[in-house]
């Protein structure tokens, strides 16, 4: 069987390297900070007491995030290709659960993860314009995949000064409210009373459990500048920095603002709170701050639709390369440089979940982040499999604080599995079958 470089370089037409730091730290915060952070801190808030368990669990978060970006900068520095945890997982674990994760990433995963937010994108955009003359949320989202699929097509670069400047953009809306927020901390006053707040969980342990794993959820995402490894240049020295920068930059704006939320709103206040962003830039400056942090909220879901696409297509571009997937998929345009025929793939498919499900899908990706995380930790697990199974491999950065931190994010990554099973088992069942029908279409397309 022919070594992984060999089926590279066999190919005449290679991936553009035009992605530096700058655009690479911006695409790892981009990555993150999508719309989890505009309501996700309300669930936290719901399952936990106090505001000091609030900040707790996202600190310990921050933790989670960084010592999986450490693993993943190995991996990325050591195997600069295309493709991200696929690569990784294909040269740790073998080719089925390579392939399982191509297939749940390219099924469900990354692609209805594009239709959906770019659902609630529209949703934003509806309440400023009347969507009737593009059929509504349903047709300006997939307006909005079709608009960034293109940008996409034509270049790795023109998808990349998309997402700085939307990334740009989200960090300065968050930073103001934060810099707002501490600069009239004292001002702001006490948070009101609320009548019929949630309460708590029963137990902290199931509080805790709850609150976890809505902030796996939120700081998830930074995966996606490996898939894009192959764009990057000097990737043994840019993917290691661009990692650590966007997980710190990350962490300071999520513990300032929820320190911020809760200063402000109150652990019953935040709990109560459909738009905690929102509420809390009313409660500092006035309605107009309130309808700044909707702006800011809007740019920072179309960044993480611009991310999504960006990143994930390069996914089934090498399962293609490795003869896992439509021959075709593997293509790069003689012009642009890009995957074309893989990004016009997740387009597709994103546009027929979108109008195949008409729009409702967000019950459909509760129960999927089940398998959204048994790749990831499957990935983070791949540095602790490659030492022994490489030890001799050149490995020009390697993991801060291996094993143990590599082995933190393992078990957390599996904590967050078992946990969103049984938040919805259901749908987790469905995923289920979705990864047992992928087993079956290996052992058939194999044996063909």
């Amino acid at each position: 069987m022919p070594s992984h470089e060999s089926r590279v370089t066999n190919h005449d037409v290679s991936l553009r390297r035009d992605l530096g730091l700058f655009s690479c730290t911006l695409m790892v915060v981009g990555g993150i900070i999508g719309s989890g952070i505009f309501f996700t801190p309300a669930e936290v808030a719901r399952a936990l007491p106090t505001g000091g368990w609030i900040l707790a669990v996202w600190g310990i978060g921050g933790v989670v995030a960084l010592a999986g970006a450490l693993a993943y900068a190995e991996l990325g520095a050591m195997m600069p290709d295309a493709g991200g945890a696929y690569v990784y997982i294909r040269e740790a674990f073998g080719p089925l659960a390579a392939f399982l994760c191509g297939w749940m990433t390219l099924l469900l995963i990354s692609t209805g993860a594009l239709a959906a937010v770019a659902l609630g994108f529209s949703g934003y955009v509806e309440r400023y314009v009347d969507l009737g003359v593009v059929g509504g949320r349903i047709g300006m989202a997939a307006l909005t995949i079709l608009i960034l699929g293109v940008t996409n097509y034509l270049g790795v670069k023109p998808g990349a000064v998309v997402q700085n400047a939307l990334t740009v953009a989200k960090i300065v809306a968050l930073g103001a409210l934060i810099v707002a927020g501490f600069a009239l901390w004292n001002a702001v006053g006490d948070p009101a009373p609320v009548v019929d707040a949630p309460a708590a969980r029963d137990s902290l342990f199931a509080g805790f459990a709850a609150a976890f794993v809505a902030v796996l959820f939120t700081i998830g995402g930074w995966q996606q500048l490996n898939m894009v490894a192959g764009e990057i240049r000097r990737p043994e020295w840019t993917i290691p920095r661009a990692l650590t920068l966007g997980i710190a930059i990350v962490i300071a704006i999520y513990l300032g603002a929820n320190a911020v939320y809760v200063h402000v709103l109150g652990r019953d206040g935040l709990a109560a709170s459909a738009a905690v962003a929102a509420d809390t830039a009313v409660r500092l400056v006035g309605p107009i701050g309130g309808t700044l942090i909707t702006i800011g909220a809007m740019l920072s879901i179309l960044g993480f639709v611009n991310v999504v696409l960006l990143g994930n297509s390069r996914i089934p571009f090498a399962m293609a390369r490795d003869g896992a997937f439509l021959a075709a998929a593997g293509r790069i345009h003689p012009r642009f440089g890009t995957p074309h025929v893989a990004i016009g793939i997740m387009v597709v498919w994103s546009l027929v979940l979108l109008f195949g499900t008409r729009g409702e899908i967000g019950s459909l990706l509760s129960g999927v982040v089940f398998a959204d995380w048994i790749f990831f930790g499957l990935g983070g697990a791949s540095v602790l499999v490659l030492r022994r199974k490489r030890p001799d491999a050149e490995r020009p950065y390697r993991s801060l604080g291996y094993p143990v931190l590599p082995a933190l994010f393992v078990v957390a990554a599996a904590v967050g599995v078992v946990s969103a099973y049984v938040a919805a088992p259901k749908t987790s069942a469905f995923g289920t079958v979705l990864l047992l029908a992928g087993v079956a279409v290996f052992r058939v397309t194999r044996r063909g």
